[in-house]
């Protein structure tokens, strides 16, 4: 879950560095074009004047974790984050922003956003996402950086380009560049974490505007990552909700007590036991049993070692439950823990995610496909972030998913699925300790 909600995603000292960095280099710029004095506003009095500005605009463009297409629904899709920074003494208007083929001699846009959806991807740093319905001018100020969380759909049958560039419009120039690459690391197929139907992806992979783990930007030890880019929240739900009754007790919940699995045969390379779970409670009424705090967010935790620098991770695990100890080799498919609502958690539920790097919040995400599963239902949301009660857990707007089995996909956010049983292979890991 993660919401983090006492915890700031920008810290206000890298805003403060990226600040004092622009000024300075404002400075610099002022001095070295004194003769230009065109260059030093950014081209913006000559634009007014002639219609073609003599400097392009100062305007920084950077992808800091280059994405991996993944398979999931609908053909490849790809997930990461482009930081515009304004080095300008003026402030500038983003009007639009485009995925282009870089490899491509046409330069074929795959992804264009503007209005609405331009709103709903644009994070200005320390203020987090704007959630009003009101449309709303995108300004990026002098020294101010912006976050642009970027999602980008290739269509089936459609090859995936080995290369994408960004293409900024602004209210006075262009800017275009940040060329990455869309192949960053293999991705891995898992077993499912969990197993039976009604699982609920909530959170998952996709874009919508209240997706929290998509816009899970978090800075440690100066640096940023966003950890949750492919997280899912696992929840249990029947006829639209994931608990019994009103829900006032763990047990309530229909993902309470369920078995986690192995993904994969792998090395526990992180094992904790002993945090206790929380009464269920969203917004004010989340009441945690212990003060969360960095270093117990996770809850009770597993991190599998993959392989080729990847970990897959298990929050909220249930007390007492965790049946691995670090350095134990498991088998996919085995049993490792129960879920429960430990650490920062609003309600009992699996949060699952693959990083980069074994501790919180510290690895980029990274994509995964599971093997086999069906899906049963579920909307493609705008977004239902974890401080929303469970009532009610599909937006209105969006298509349904098309139902029907998948295979060596990624699930996306908002799908219902069914992992079927595996009760032939239910052996527990406590028997390899």
């Amino acid at each position: 879950m993660f919401q983090l909600e006492k915890i700031r995603w920008w810290s206000p000292r890298m805003v403060g560095v990226h600040l004092r960095a622009a000024l300075i280099f404002g400075s610099l710029l002022s001095v070295g074009m004194a003769c230009f004095p065109a260059a030093a506003s950014g081209g913006h009095d000559a634009a007014k004047t002639s219609g073609t500005a003599p400097f392009p605009p100062q305007v920084e463009l950077r992808v800091p974790f280059a994405p991996t297409a993944f398979p999931a629904e609908g053909g490849e899709h790809l997930l990461y984050e482009l930081y515009v920074t304004n080095f300008g003494d003026h402030a500038i208007t983003l009007d639009r922003v485009e995925a282009l083929a870089a490899d491509d001699t046409e330069g074929t846009v795959l992804a264009r956003f503007s209005g609405r959806p331009l709103n709903d991807i644009a994070m200005n740093p320390g203020a987090g996402m704007d959630m009003s319905d009101t449309v709303k001018p995108v300004h990026i100020v002098s020294g101010e950086t912006l976050a642009l969380f970027m999602a980008v759909t290739v269509p089936e049958g459609k090859p995936t380009p080995a290369s994408l560039e960004h293409r900024l419009t602004l209210r006075d120039g262009q800017v275009q560049g940040a060329v990455i690459g869309t192949r960053h690391n293999i991705v891995k197929t898992l077993a499912a974490p969990v197993e039976g139907a009604n699982w609920l992806a909530a959170n998952g992979p996709g874009n919508g505007r209240w997706n929290h783990h998509r816009r899970g930007i978090f800075i440690v030890n100066g640096a940023l990552a966003d950890s949750r880019r492919h997280a899912v929240d696992w929840k249990r739900v029947e006829h639209g909700s994931s608990h019994r009754g009103e829900g006032l007790r763990d047990t309530d919940y229909y993902a309470y007590d369920q078995p986690v699995f192995a993904v994969a045969d792998a090395t526990v390379v992180k094992a904790r036991d002993g945090l206790p779970d929380n009464p269920p409670g969203h917004n004010g009424n989340f009441h945690p049993a212990v003060r969360v705090t960095l270093a117990n967010a996770g809850g009770n935790t597993i991190a599998l070692a993959l392989g080729d620098g990847e970990f897959a991770h298990y929050y909220h695990l249930q007390p007492g439950s965790v049946l691995v100890k670090v350095g134990q080799a498991v088998r996919r498919g085995e049993v490792i823990a129960r879920i429960d609502a430990s650490g920062d958690a609003r309600e009992p539920h699996l949060h699952f995610e693959v990083t980069t790097a074994i501790p919180l919040l510290v690895g980029e995400g990274l994509p995964y496909a599971i093997d086999h599963f069906e899906i049963t239902g579920g909307k493609v949301p705008t977004g239902v972030g974890d401080g929303i009660p469970a009532r009610g857990l599909q937006p209105a707007d969006g298509g349904r998913y098309p139902t029907g089995p998948r295979t060596n996909q990624s699930p996306l956010d908002g799908m219902v699925i069914d992992f079927g049983n595996r009760r032939d292979n239910r052996q527990s890991a406590k028997g390899n300790r």
